[in-house]
């Protein structure tokens, strides 16, 4: 399947994964249409990319917002929901309230993308989630991270089959440490140390690239027999 001229939406496609994933799309020959908070950045984000390429200025935690982006387009073939964040910390002492923030964006967020984007989806369409392998690994102090990993893969493979008789695929990708600048609440030496630590637990001994991922998303998009499926993009690591 070729995604050539296919209209492709890419949440949280202003840097990191998201942006990766755009950037392999656009250069296949789809009309790409990047969407996320921050204004600069997603201006950047399109000047890498072709003509084709936009941007919209939409928060996905926010209800209204998704709705009226979504139900911008006449149709959409792919939806790749990537707009994401972590939050590391003792359970006893993370704040709540950026628990729920990370459940509206990282959970919610592209749940709401699904539930309007759907109806605007032929035959032959696919959604892409982007979840992570904290629900495999079990990492200490990202409790809600691993909940909302968890939750987005089971919600990729009871899509997947409940979508099967529109002939709309579902799967997810599940990155593992990729070089990216996402948001966290931990100071650059904490990030060191955690990808330190991490690397050696990691059999190719390096983290992921952005583009990497994209090559996994790619290949969800294109293969039309794949369905309900979660692609660990760890180097090994859940191996």
């Amino acid at each position: 399947m070729s995604i050539e001229n296919k209209t492709i939406i890419v949440t949280g496609g202003g840097s990191g994964i998201g942006l990766g994933i755009a950037q392999r799309f656009d250069q296949e020959g789809a009309n790409v249409t990047i969407c996320g908070r921050t204004e600069s950045k997603l201006k950047d984000a399109v000047a890498t990319m072709s003509e084709r390429a936009a941007y919209k200025v939409v928060d996905v935690s926010d209800e209204e917002s998704v709705k009226e982006f979504i139900q911008s387009f006449e149709s959409i073939d792919v939806l790749c929901t990537c707009a994401g964040g972590g939050w590391f910390g003792p359970v006893e002492s993370v704040p709540m309230s950026d628990v729920r923030r990370l459940l509206d964006t990282r959970f919610y967020g592209q749940f709401m993308c699904v539930h309007y984007a759907v109806p605007l989806m032929k035959k032959g369409s696919n959604i892409i989630f982007c979840s992570g392998i904290a629900d495999k690994k079990g990492l200490p102090l990202f409790s809600a991270g691993n909940a909302i990993d968890g939750a987005l893969n089971a919600v990729a493979k009871g899509l997947a089959v409940e979508l099967a008789d529109r002939d709309i695929r579902v799967n997810a990708v599940s990155p593992g440490l990729i070089q990216t600048n996402i948001s966290n609440n931990l100071t650059q030496e904490q990030m060191m140390e955690f990808g330190a630590l991490t690397i050696a637990q990691i059999p190719m001994k390096r983290p992921g690239q952005p583009s990497e991922v994209a090559q996994a998303a790619y290949f969800l998009a294109t293969s039309t027999y794949v369905n309900g499926q979660i692609v660990e993009v760890d180097g090994g690591w859940t191996a």
